[in-house]
């Protein structure tokens, strides 16, 4: 197979980088003096970003903790439970309870700790129109961690968390909405970082199967045309490997079977058609590879306790899934 890898994996990382939705965001920008430490609990996907000082992140379910430095931003992905603190000994107190404690100043920053070295971060909530069905957010690691270059922090982190600043200052009409617009931009930009920063590097994972000569056709197959009714040894004959040997392959660097991640695509593209519009649940489910009505509300309901019209009113009346 002679096919170059950019000739998929480009297009699939463009994709996914394009179905990026946020529908809230929620700052915070805590000044916070050592001794500190900060736990959050929450299912939304949660950004740091170090300003000045340094601090220690520990994700749950990751060995490793992490130090972070000035200038670096990371994403703790899919609402994993995490900590950060000045020394991996500090005990912690929940963010959101300092946050009630210690009301912000007029420059919306609340300070906590002791009297030590301090420690500036702009940190916040980001909660995804389509979170529970994301193709994307589903193959991110637990975190993500942008480095800050020898020069200091990354020219487009300064600027865009400028802007950000400067529209929670402003106290201004559509504010919310203008930093939303921008939290999106900032998790873009650090999922962009970490697809080219380990593109070509990953031993495992998504992007290990996005560079792989069959597992990345097959995932641009998926990606492409999911309304087709892909069965595991068409994918297998299309990208030119033995049935057993590509279900493995898959499973293996994907994470989970062909088709349990095709039927994701499918039920992500129904959430979004049932957000969007009026279109009724048998056209929707033709259109995104279902035979039947009941076929696709019974994956539907799988996947996020609900069937399609109950998501549909459900996203009407203000409320999640």
């Amino acid at each position: 197979m002679t096919d170059s890898v950019d000739s998929w994996r480009k297009p699939l990382f463009a994709g996914l980088l394009r179905g990026i939705r946020l529908h809230s965001a929620v700052y915070f920008r805590p000044e916070l003096r050592a001794p500190w430490g900060v736990s959050i609990s929450t299912p939304a996907t949660v950004f740091h970003i170090i300003v000045c000082g340094s601090s220690w992140l520990e994700v749950s379910g990751v060995a490793k903790p992490v130090e972070l430095s000035a200038g670096d931003f990371v994403v703790v992905t899919r609402g994993h439970p995490h900590i950060v603190r000045d020394d991996r000994t500090t005990p912690t107190n929940d963010l959101f309870d300092l946050v009630r404690c210690n009301a912000p100043d007029k420059d919306k920053v609340f300070r906590a700790g002791g009297a030590g070295p301090v420690t500036r971060m702009v940190c916040g909530g980001m909660h995804f129109e389509n979170g529970p069905t994301d193709p994307l957010l589903a193959v991110l690691p637990p975190f993500i961690h942008v480095k800050a270059t020898r020069d200091g922090v990354r020219p487009w982190l300064r600027s865009t968390v400028e802007q950000v600043v400067s529209e929670l200052d402003s106290g201004s009409a559509g504010s919310e909405e203008v930093a939303t617009r921008l939290a999106d931009i900032l998790f873009i930009q650090a999922v962009r970082a970490h697809f080219e920063e380990n593109a070509d590097i990953a031993e495992a994972g998504w992007l290990a199967g996005a560079r792989d000569q069959h597992v990345g056709r097959a995932l641009a197959l998926l990606h492409g045309q999911p309304d087709h009714p892909w069965t595991v040894a068409s994918l297998a004959t299309r990208v030119g490997v033995s049935r057993s040997a590509f279900a493995d392959r898959f499973t293996e660097l994907v994470g989970e079977p062909p088709l349990r991640y095709l039927t994701r695509l499918r039920i992500n593209a129904a959430a979004q058609r049932l957000r969007l519009g009026d279109d009724k649940l048998t056209v929707i489910a033709a259109d995104v590879g279902y035979e039947s009505v009941s076929a696709f509300n019974r994956a539907f309901k799988r996947h996020l306790g609900m069937t399609p019209g109950e998501y549909r009113d459900s996203r009407r009346s203000g409320r999640t899934a």
